[in-house]
């Protein structure tokens, strides 16, 4: 008899779990992702300068907001092979958020959590500020994935 509990509650279970209405649940998740692209074009004397600001403050920001649950995977950066001529960007950073409400817990966490990660250095905001001081342009790009199979 328990053998055959054991059974019957196995194929229940795996039915729940691979339903079509489990694996619809799966695909809208995925509309619910939000993709932050950042892109920077920094002025060619402060690259080094950038990259380092990046390396030492922004990404691990960014960890730490991995470890809230608010993003969803790497946070990544990118730079261009060959440049276009327009839009010109020198470095572009990748973001995932989990949803429209982890963007919204991000805005009101930031402050708080630089400071945390780094008292006394005038905030997540200043940090901002010294980016923009160091590129000629900023702007974002907010992106969803369209699954295509």
């Amino acid at each position: 008899m328990k053998r055959f509990t054991l059974a019957f509650f196995s194929l229940i279970f795996s039915f729940t779990l691979f339903s079509p209405a489990t694996l619809l649940q799966a695909d809208e998740t995925r509309f619910l992702v939000v993709i932050e692209e950042s892109y920077y074009a920094v002025k060619p004397e402060n690259e080094e300068k950038f990259l380092q600001t990046y390396k030492t403050r922004v990404f691990p920001f960014w960890k730490e907001m991995n470890k809230m649950g608010l993003v969803d995977g790497d946070i990544k950066m990118y730079s261009q092979r060959i440049h276009t001529l327009k839009p010109r960007w020198t470095f572009k950073t990748v973001v995932r958020f989990k949803n429209y409400s982890a963007i919204d817990m991000w805005l009101e966490k930031r402050e708080e959590v630089f400071d945390k990660l780094f008292p006394g250095e005038g905030g997540y905001k200043k940090l901002g500020k010294k980016i923009r001081e160091m590129s000629d342009e900023h702007w974002d790009e907010f992106i969803r994935e369209i699954p295509l199979g």
